[in-house]
């Protein structure tokens, strides 16, 4: 009786770990996410930015010189 009970404290240890393994997001401190959103904004702003391509609007295509 006692080793099944070990047993089932030790699987729920392991899928607890194995969730912390999958989820690390839910276990980062406040601090790390803070960075993390800085470093993605960060990214954001330095993409060049593209006009948006709107449905019913003609792409803009390249004149050709002659």
């Amino acid at each position: 009786m006692t080793d099944v009970k070990t047993k089932r404290k030790r699987d729920w240890l392991e899928d607890c770990f194995e969730y912390e393994r999958t989820h690390e997001i839910a276990f980062a401190s406040p601090r790390a996410l803070l960075e993390a959103r800085m470093i993605a904004e960060m990214d954001k702003a330095r993409r060049p930015r593209r006009r948006a391509h709107r449905n019913g609007t003609a792409r803009r295509r390249k004149t050709a010189t002659a």
